[in-house]
């Protein structure tokens, strides 16, 4: 009789899963519109795609389902969506598709997705971006690595890059082969230019730079020659704070046409493309060697207008030395021959003497020449020591810091407000700092 009564009060696991099946086939009877994350993505080798979704409540997860997209409708869904929003489906993005519903005995729930809104995943990507350009700027990153100086001579450059990327052929091509002959010393840290794994390749890359940063005048991160999708990399926060707090300017030559990324926003100069970037570098040595030449021909013509000076001077004083022995000869050669031939023998003597004295003179006036010359050689050196001296990497190595709020010198404690970020740049990097109090 227990048994008998036990037996009635339960159902087998395929008949559960049975009614469970059609219920869902009851309540869902057509496709509905459902918002996601993607946790997981892959597509096999028939071309079907397998996606792991979930749904978070503070980062915690609340719901988790499977989905498929068809191989016959994953191609067209994957098309109109990268076109749309420039972007892959990819882990971390956020979706609106429509799906069945779909119970099986075995599998369990699953989401056969028949469309996907890439204007919805558009606003997502616009939503995070502005969220993380709205932090730098609280964090005062921004223009940090905008405020950095420019290398007077831009020679060794670190270069993050694919080695198999056609915009790092071209960076090198034209700058190892430029009109005037400029040498450069360039090294390449391989480098992630798209995909899910880009922003920490990236962010590794400038870490090791960071360990040889002495011999690097300036960093370029350059990119092109691919695909114009997969660069949501670029408006992560991690590597745009990453590159805004590094201690040398960052070049970017991203080569994409779309608005600017966030990594162009933080950099100290962005460029269109890896070739630009080339020019760009190229051209700050040419206006080093142009000031160079301007200063040569600045000596050259004080040079040029001494020396006339002196031929001047030398030329008017034997051209009154001949007139006077003209004179002379012509006033006593019809009275006195005698007194001619004397005198032409202290002639000859007065010319000597004044042909010495001439020589003194050229040779004084050759003196100046040389202490002039001497003296802008001097300042030249002065200058360049000045430079170098004065310069904020070489004042950092002897324990001064710049202060920055919100990208702008802190000169004063009247500057400073209570909650504000203070971003001090030392020789290694920098320091963030909070204003508790004035004192």
């Amino acid at each position: 009789m227990v048994n008998q009564m036990i037996a009635s009060q339960f159902i087998s696991l395929y008949d559960l899963c049975v009614l469970i099946r059609e219920v869902v086939g009851e309540n869902f009877p057509d496709p509905i519109w459902i918002v996601a994350e993607i946790a997981n993505i892959k597509e096999n080798q028939n071309g079907h795609c397998y996606l792991e979704l979930v749904d978070k409540n503070e980062e915690k997860i609340i719901a988790q389902a499977r989905a498929t997209i068809w191989a016959y409708n994953y191609r067209s869904l994957a098309y109109k969506f990268e076109k749309a929003t420039g972007e892959t489906l990819k882990r971390g993005m956020k979706i609106l598709f429509s799906a069945q519903v779909q119970y099986h005995e075995v599998y369990g729930l699953s989401l056969n997705i028949k469309d996907i809104d890439p204007t919805y995943s558009t606003g997502e990507m616009a939503r995070k971006k502005r969220e993380t350009v709205e932090r730098l700027s609280r964090e005062g990153l921004l223009e940090l690595n905008k405020s950095l100086l420019l290398p007077l001579v831009p020679q060794r450059i670190a270069i993050i890059s694919s080695p198999t990327a056609a915009g790092y052929g071209d960076f090198m091509t034209h700058l190892q082969e430029n009109s005037y002959g400029y040498q450069f010393s360039l090294r390449l840290f391989k480098a992630l230019m798209q995909g899910e794994e880009a922003s920490i390749s990236i962010i590794t890359a400038l870490q090791n730079i960071r360990k040889h940063i002495h011999l690097f005048d300036l960093v370029v991160i350059i990119r092109g020659g691919g695909s114009q999708i997969d660069l949501s990399c670029f408006d992560d926060y991690e590597l745009s704070a990453e590159i805004a707090r590094f201690p040398l300017p960052v070049v970017t030559g991203i080569g994409h046409e779309r608005d600017d990324t966030v990594v162009d926003m933080v950099a100290h100069t962005k460029k269109k493309t890896p070739t630009a970037v080339a020019e760009f570098i190229i051209s700050g040595v040419r206006l080093f060697e142009t000031q160079i030449e301007d200063l040569q021909k600045s000596i050259i013509r004080y040079s040029d207008r001494l020396l006339e000076n002196v031929h001047y001077t030398l030329q008017e004083k034997l051209t009154t030395l001949n007139h006077a022995l003209k004179n002379i000869l012509s006033h006593s050669f019809s009275k006195h021959q005698l007194l001619i031939i004397r005198f032409a023998s202290a002639s000859r003597k007065t010319f000597s003497d004044q042909k010495n004295h001439l020589s003194l003179v050229l040779q004084k006036e050759n003196a100046v020449f040389h202490q002039k010359f001497q003296e802008a050689k001097n300042k030249h050196s002065l200058l360049e020591q000045f430079i170098y001296h004065f310069n904020p990497m070489n004042l950092m190595k002897r324990g001064f810091s710049i202060a920055r709020i919100n990208g702008s010198l802190l000169t004063s404690i009247k500057q400073a407000k209570s909650g504000q970020i203070i971003a001090t740049q030392l020789l290694d990097g920098f320091i963030l700092s909070k204003v508790e109090d004035k004192s």
